[in-house]
């Protein structure tokens, strides 16, 4: 399988076919509506090969495949398969399909509609897999014009302002990464995430940093925290980390819940594989002083979240919140890898558990957000209207098919043990409370306030006070239970046998901290 380009494959297929359908531009029946998401499936199904089939323990980095893009600049076409690309890929191939089938239910059949979300699947795949920084921009500036266009074309009352804070959030975001990767790339040399891993690895980092930025006129720490605010503030705007989160619970409200269901299953996840890539071989060389200061706000923001959360009326604002909250975990998984270890292998041990309680939490929170905004989606189908805390309840005994699904995807949300939401936040608090003590305690309200509001929706939406006018709503389908059944067959399985996910992860995770002692 190594000589033909798979990943090429993957990714081009529903990016063309996505652009030859918003050229096309009409408005379709289901049937028609439905050959976006066949080509979905087919894109979807043949990813999942890939990843099965990727021999993760040969090596780093699999299927390799470069071009010479810009030669007088040093910009190639590169892309690779290491063990986070694979499940991210393996995360979009069972999201995307799920999307698109939900937006043709819900009536959503114009071909601008579908080959917007077709564009989406084909980008993250060139974002999953970049192993330079010039491709990785490309794509994921790419995906961002898509998921605009939804939002102003065929999102709810209030689009267009909602539309143009995501663009003006997007778009300062990424200036500052743009920015903040040229300075790393002249210093090193290269746009190449490997060659800036290794020159972090060697220590050669910082004193190319100063030599090749010396006409700033400034001293190396404050050079590398100038690049470290660029890069590492960039990319948080697309997580939603707090105080850059302005853009998220409108967007995420406003929005056709099918494209929530990507904005949060994975699109947000861009901005952490990018973290990975691009802010961890940093992390060594920041001051302790800045470090200590992001986490405090990481920390603060996890806090703010989930009381934000908690005074949510809509359903749809309050996983908003919640996303952002859960993302935060990861956030402080990958800036405690910044602690000073000196080689200790207690240390190392700890930071290996961040890192792959990070991606790990990555892949959980990306099914149980899905499965989440794809059941609030049902939900309102039949309600005609948002659904929210203090709406109608009694749902337990009008809809016990509804109510099953939604209650394990939030018990999966709140991380009951049995479930794959507990294993990445174990996982990232095992790590951070022996690199950070501080972090992990001051983080641990939002656990508590996280499992408060969720269970509070349950307890009033399912077991409150029924309204005569919801007895008449249906049950979920056979056809509507399939579509979804593999994100929650995951979400259970991972949560007891959570080694399908980490044989795959391990080796990168290794080879990452290994660049990191010193």
């Amino acid at each position: 399988m190594s000589g033909f380009p798979w990943l090429s494959l993957i990714l081009w297929m529903p990016l063309l076919a996505g652009l030859a359908l918003i050229a096309r531009g009409r408005e379709t029946g289901p049937s028609r509506s439905s050959t976006a998401w066949w080509l979905s499936l087919a894109s979807s199904l043949l990813t999942l090969i890939l990843c099965m089939k990727a021999p993760m323990e040969s090596g780093p980095s699999l299927w390799k495949e470069s071009i010479e893009w810009i030669p007088s600049l040093g910009v190639a076409y590169e892309l690779g398969m290491d063990g986070m690309a694979c499940i991210m890929l393996a995360l979009t191939a069972l999201i995307m399909p799920v999307s698109i089938a939900a937006s043709q239910r819900a009536g959503y059949n114009h071909e601008g509609f579908a080959g917007c979300l077709l564009v989406i699947q084909g980008t993250l795949v060139g974002v999953f897999t970049a192993q330079n920084f010039f491709a990785w921009f490309f794509f994921y500036e790419i995906a961002l014009v898509p998921a605009y266009f939804l939002v102003r074309l065929w999102g709810g009352p209030g689009r267009e302002k909602v539309s143009l804070r995501f663009f003006i959030y997007s778009m300062l975001g990424s200036i500052a990464l743009l920015v903040g990767y040229l300075g790393l790339a002249s210093a090193v040399g290269s746009y190449n995430f490997t060659a800036l891993a290794e020159a972090s690895a060697t220590q050669a980092l910082p004193e190319a940093i100063g030599q090749r930025l010396a006409w700033f006129d400034l001293p190396v720490k404050w050079l590398i925290t100038l690049l470290f605010a660029l890069t590492f503030g960039g990319l948080a705007v697309k997580v939603g980390m707090v105080p850059a989160h302005g853009w998220l619970p409108d967007t995420y409200e406003k929005a056709p819940t099918p494209v929530t269901m990507v904005l949060t299953g994975l699109m947000s996840k861009m901005g952490l594989v990018g973290m990975v890539k691009m802010v961890i071989p940093l992390l060594p060389y920041v001051p302790s002083s800045v470090l200590q200061a992001t986490l405090a706000i990481a920390v603060f923001g996890l806090v703010y979240a989930a009381l934000a959360a908690m005074g949510q009326t809509s359903f749809k604002r309050l996983l908003a919140y919640s996303s952002i909250n859960h993302l935060g975990y990861c956030l402080i998984a990958l800036l405690v890898l910044g602690q000073a270890s000196m080689g200790e292998p207690s240390m190392q041990t700890a930071k290996t558990f961040a890192l792959g309680g990070l991606l790990l939490q990555m892949f959980s929170h990306g099914l149980i957000a899905a499965g989440l905004f794809y059941l609030t989606h049902l939900g309102e189908s039949r309600l005609q209207k948002t659904l929210r805390v203090d709406g109608p309840g009694g749902l337990r005994a009008i809809m016990p098919r509804f109510a099953g699904w939604m209650g394990l995807a939030v018990f999966a949300s709140i991380g009951l043990p049995g479930l794959s939401g507990f294993i990445g936040e174990f996982l990232i608090f095992r790590g951070v409370f022996a690199l950070s003590p501080w972090v992990a305690i001051g983080s641990l309200p939002a656990l508590l306030i996280t499992a408060i509001f969720l269970l509070r929706f349950l307890q009033h939406v399912f077991h409150g006070k029924s309204d005569p006018e919801s007895e008449q709503f249906s049950d979920l389908s056979g056809s509507e239970m399939a579509l979804m059944a593999p994100l929650f067959i995951l979400i259970v399985l991972l949560g007891w046998f959570p080694h399908l996910i980490m044989e795959r992860i391990n080796p990168t995770i290794i080879l990452t901290i290994e660049r990191m002692i010193f």
